[in-house]
Order: structure tokens, then C-alpha cells, then sequence
């Protein structure tokens, strides 16, 4: 289906929120999936005028907001947050109007048929979007790694999904969840500090999230002295968080190591292995020569030569990881990608078919 403009490539992750056009190889746009409002308000809302914070305004300033992530574990809990932010997204960010643009929106892998029908609601009636195509993550993670048949292993900030495709399509049955993100290790790392009194006056979101983002890093040989790591507060003070940074990418490979209240939760290796292991055995040395990891924490140096030694060890036999140079924006490069293509155009619905036909169609086009 051919557009008179590029369409729009819209990511709605649980932390980040990738978007952009379909003519371009990297997101335009790429702020936090995050709402905030006064906190004096204490819920009283649309009694009096007040500001409402949008990305990363609001994580700014989330000392003195009430706010609310809308996607929680890939799935949209917040439907009047989250229209927030994709009118945020078109007017404030991308500068262009919603009815000049047709959208590919990338949703998570156990995003249900209702927030599909959900979101064409928003996007025909409410932006008057001409077009929408609705795409997994997973898959457009493998359209963006060149290929369409492999695993996705999307370790992303509340979720780990390690997901098969055959063909451009998920094997639902296969899909399988580690239990360990992102968060878990943020969590682990402000305990850890809080336990030091190494945070003081400076615990803050962001403070973990740049000592998580810079300093973490996994080692193939757990044997090895661990490296020093100084972090340096917005105060000045320096911190040694080396135990911190080493153990974070470490609870990815060995869970066991993290007390999360008695969650169960599984290694990255053995969830790939154990989802493969439920496909066809023809099929499984395909999906081993494709293993595609996205997501923000896949953005930790050496978690890729750790999972691929890993699981050879278990398997005795190589693997192939097809890496990038930005993981976090794998699923949106596949939604450019996607939207380019000409197989692709019975995907597409438009708006006077979602008008015509209503939810059969989604249904029709979505399963």
C-alpha cells in the first residue's frame, strides 16, 4: 500500500517510546512512556487548572508528580495516559498532523485482540489516522535483523519475552517470559545502594538509571576479579558501585542469586533453549542460526557473547546472535521496514474499512 507520505513508526515500550517515519533509519523521537501530574492534587483531577508533564518532563520532575507509566509489561493499562501521549507524540515531537499520516504501532508481544481494537478506536476516531497496521514487537524486531524466521529474545524494562517466529509470525505457544528485566535489577540496585547509605539526599529514578546504563556489564567468566566501576552523584560525591554493576547483568544468567520474594523466574540461556525446544525439530536449527536480542537491556556489553557461549554449552552446538548497534530500537527499524514493503499491504486497515466493518476486520487482519 502505497502513502502519499511516509507513514509514522510508532514503538510504545514499557519505558521509551520510539517514533518516527518509515522513510528514515532511526527514530525521530524518544522520550520516556510516562505521565505525571501535581501530587497536591491527590487525585482531585479536573476541579482545578493544573500542568500535566509528558516523557522525560515528567521524569524530570517526578519528585513532585503523581505519575503513571500507561504500558506495563508491554500492555496498555492507561488508555487516557497513553492518548496523551501519542497526541504528545504527533504535535509536540514529530510536528505533524495524525490525519495526514498512516501509522505502523508496534504492541507487545501478549497484547490482547481488546487493546488492538482499543487502539484503532484512538488512532480512527479520536486522530483520525487515514491508515493503521498493528505488528508485534517480536516480529518487527526480526523484520529490523533482516530476517523472518528466528527467536526474538526482547529483554526489555518490566518484561523478558523470548519469542520464536517462523515466517513473520509468532509461535504463541513457544512464548516464554524469564520473569528478570529491567527493573528487577533497577530494584536490586537501589536496595543495594539504600543498604550502603551510599544514596542519601540523591535517591532518585534517573540516578540508578544512568549507573544501570553505563556501568553494567556481563562477563563470560564469572571467575574473573570484579572491574571497578566509580560513579559520580549529581552531588559530586563518588560511589563504588563495581559488586553493584557486575551482579545487575549477572541475575540475567543466574536468577537463582536474586531474592524476589520467592518469584520463580528463569534464566536467558534455558528460556531460549526451553522455547525452541517447543517448536519443530526441523525448525529448531533455523531459529538457533537467528537468535535476535532487542530491547533496552540488551544494550549491556558482553550479555550477547555470555548468552551465545551459554547456550552452546548447553547445547553443544553454535548458535548465531544477530546483534545491532542500537538494540532498543530493533522493533522500530522493522516497522520502517515493514512498511515498505509490498506483501505487506493486506495488512494495512483503513480508515473506511474500520468504519465499515468495525471489529471483524481488526479481528480479520490482527488475529
Amino acid at each position: 500500500m502505497s502513502f502519499e507520505k511516509p507513514a509514522v513508526v510508532i514503538d510504545s515500550g514499557s519505558f521509551n517510546i520510539k517514533a518516527g517515519f518509515a522513510c528514515d533509519n532511526h527514530p525521530v523521537s524518544m522520550f520516556r512512556t510516562l505521565v505525571g501530574r501535581p501530587n497536591f492534587l491527590k487525585g482531585g483531577y479536573g476541579r482545578e487548572y493544573y500542568d500535566v508533564y509528558i516523557g522525560d518532563e515528567a521524569a524530570a520532575e517526578v519528585m513532585d508528580l503523581e505519575v503513571n507509566h500507561p504500558v506495563v509489561r508491554g500492555n496498555i493499562e492507561n488508555w487516557d495516559n497513553m492518548e496523551m501521549i501519542w497526541h504528545h507524540l504527533f504535535y509536540r515531537e514529530l510536528k505533524v498532523a495524525p490525519e495526514d499520516r498512516a501509522v505502523i504501532l508496534a504492541c507487545g508481544a501478549t497484547s490482547t485482540m481488546e487493546e488492538k481494537i482499543k487502539c484503532c478506536e484512538i488512532f480512527f476516531e479520536t486522530l483520525n489516522c487515514p491508515a493503521l497496521c498493528i505488528q508485534s514487537q517480536p516480529v518487527l524486531s526480526m523484520y529490523g535483523s533482516g530476517t523472518t524466521t528466528g527467536i526474538c529474545v526482547d529483554i526489555g524494562y518490566d518484561t523478558t519475552d523470548i519469542v520464536p517466529i517462523f515466517e513473520g509470525g509468532m509461535v504463541k505457544y513457544a512464548h516464554l517470559q524469564t520473569g528478570i528485566a529491567g527493573f528487577q535489577i533497577s530494584k536490586y540496585l537501589k536496595k543495594t545502594l539504600e543498604e550502603r547509605d551510599l544514596l542519601k539526599n540523591n535517591l532518585s529514578l534517573e540516578v540508578i538509571e544512568d549507573i544501570k546504563k553505563q556501568y553494567l556489564y556481563a562477563t563470560t567468566n564469572c571467575a574473573m576479579s570484579i572491574n571497578k566501576k566509580i560513579y559520580k552523584l549529581p552531588s559530586g560525591e563518588e560511589i563504588d558501585v563495581s559488586n553493584e554493576t557486575f551482579m545487575g547483568a549477572e541475575f540475567i544468567f543466574q536468577p537463582d542469586l536474586l531474592d524476589d520474594n520467592g518469584k520463580k523466574c528463569v534464566s536467558l540461556h534455558d528460556a531460549v533453549i526451553t522455547a525452541t525446544l517447543k517448536c519443530d525439530a526441523e525448525l529448531r536449527l533455523e531459529l538457533y542460526n537467528a537468535i535476535v536480542t532487542c530491547g533496552g537491556m540488551a544494550t549491556v556489553p558482553g550479555i550477547n557473547e555470555r548468552l551465545q557461549m551459554e547456550i552452546q554449552d548447553n547445547i553443544k552446538k553454535s548458535v548465531t546472535i544477530l546483534t545491532s548497534t542500537e538494540p532498543y530500537a530493533v522493533a522500530w527499524l522493522g516497522g520502517a521496514t515493514f512498511a515498505g514493503l509490498s506483501d505487506a499491504k493486506s495488512l494495512w486497515i483503513q480508515k473506511k474499512q474500520f468504519e465499515d466493518y468495525g471489529e471483524k476486520i481488526i479481528k480479520n487482519k490482527f488475529m
